[in-house]
């Protein structure tokens, strides 16, 4: 190797030692940031702004059999701010999903679904009220996909807000014949 060659190949390992810190540096502040922000919307319930909250975003259903049917959760979402939060937007990741929202007198809305499949779906319309809560059911149907919808599935549903603020709700499921 001749000494030019040498020089260029521990100055490219310079160049990317140093990308590689000053990402890890960008990263860690960032972190910081968003972590300082969920400890100040925590300590002053939410009243930074007017958000969402849940408790749960995730639920394991376990193993079912596509012979049982349809399995269901339902998932509390809570405005803690002092003004009204409109819901326009819930939606699916997958057609064997359906998310509906449970209304005071414990009626289901209208059922929604996945965008762009089987034409579009509805706006929800919500309203969670200062200090209320909202409860959103998820139900999965194991038997959308057939016969070869077994094993192990996830999927999401998306709650958004006004404000473009996106709760999802993933859940598993290991699904048997």
């Amino acid at each position: 190797m001749t000494k030019q060659t040498i020089i260029s190949i521990i100055v490219i390992i310079i160049g990317v030692t140093a990308l590689v810190w000053w990402s890890k540096s960008v990263d860690k502040a960032k972190i910081s940031a968003e972590g300082s922000e969920k400890y100040h919307l925590a300590r002053t319930g939410g009243l930074a702004g007017n958000v969402l909250a849940t408790a749960e975003t995730f639920y394991d259903f376990g193993t079912i059999s596509m012979k049982n049917g349809n399995v269901s959760k339902v998932f509390k979402v809570t405005n803690n701010g002092v003004e009204d939060i409109k819901v326009p937007s819930l939606t699916t990741s997958c057609m064997c999903t359906t998310a509906y929202i449970i209304k005071e007198d414990g009626s289901r809305s209208r059922p929604f679904g996945m965008p762009g499949h089987g034409g579009v779906v509805p706006k929800a319309n919500a309203v969670v009220k200062a200090g209320g809560s909202m409860d959103i059911e998820i139900v999965y149907d194991p038997n959308a996909h057939g016969p070869a919808g077994v094993g192990l599935i996830e999927r999401s549903v998306f709650l958004e807000d006004e404000s473009s603020n996106v709760i999802e709700f993933k859940f598993k499921v290991n699904v048997t014949p």
